[in-house]
């Protein structure tokens, strides 16, 4: 297969040599599998690299915790909304993903660990997250004061539900994928959450420095990149067995 994969590269014309290239190997990678574990167990390529931030990072706006006596004990722990997080010239709280190339017809299990959010020191932790649908999405109050969930979904069913117990916990699931899905605190109105739910595991978050990675099956791949000031922005990506792609995405002050 790859000495007739190789024959057939060569009989194109070198200004179309490239697309050549990935149209035979996403042939090949595209013939029909046993589903979700066959795609998972060949997930070998790594496409990782940073998230940039060009230029001098805005002023995050400051907190008013007043309206809330418990809330404003803490105030010192967040003085400052997170909507811009920038380490080591790295744009923090970015969610990256496959969002085109995935192969069809494949479907994936969502995990049965739920992910965390937390209610704590009148701050939601974490900020900008991503889950699976069908996933449980489990939300704490760990603070001695009134809260709120509400999910601002626009695809799934929306739910609005009040914490008022400190150790209080509420679950719940995504049917569908959205992106984002934003939850919000009516009580405190500083507070946001950002999530992305997605129909498959291929999504993560940019850390410290802005750093991030992904573990793929071998394929082409358009890789999105969206922060909730600085909108979207996308890269086309290829990688072959055991490949390790190292790519970078930047945003500027001016993006929208």
């Amino acid at each position: 297969m790859s000495e007739l994969r190789s024959q057939m590269i060569r009989t194109f014309p070198s200004r179309f040599r490239g697309a050549a290239i990935w149209a035979v190997l996403l042939a090949a990678w595209s013939i029909p599998t046993a589903g979700q574990q066959d795609a998972l167990s060949r997930a070998t390529a790594t496409i990782s690299g940073k998230i940039s931030f060009e230029g001098v990072p805005p002023a995050n706006s400051p907190v008013q915790m007043s309206t809330d006596p418990y809330c404003l004990l803490h105030s010192a722990d967040y003085p400052t909304l997170e909507t811009v997080k920038v380490s080591d010239s790295g744009l923090e709280n970015v969610i990256i993903y496959v969002s085109s190339g995935l192969l069809p017809g494949v479907t994936y299990t969502a995990p049965a660990t739920p992910i965390e959010l937390d209610h704590l020191n009148c701050h939601y932790t974490p900020h900008v997250f991503t889950m699976m649908t069908q996933q449980p999405l489990r939300v704490r109050n760990s603070d001695m004061t009134l809260q709120n969930v509400h999910a601002w979904s626009e695809k799934n069913p929306q739910f609005n539900v009040g914490q008022p117990v400190k150790g209080m916990i509420n679950e719940t699931r995504f049917a569908y994928p959205e992106m984002p899905l934003v939850i919000r605190d009516d009580v405190h109105r500083w507070k946001s959450a950002f999530v992305g739910v997605f129909d498959h595991p291929f999504h993560t978050v940019s850390k410290s420095g802005g750093l991030f990675e992904l573990k793929l099956p071998p394929g082409y791949y358009e890789i999105t990149a969206w922060h909730e000031t600085y909108g979207q922005k996308t890269m086309m990506v290829g990688v072959v067995d055991n490949e390790r792609r190292v790519i970078n995405i930047t945003f500027a002050p001016d993006d929208k």
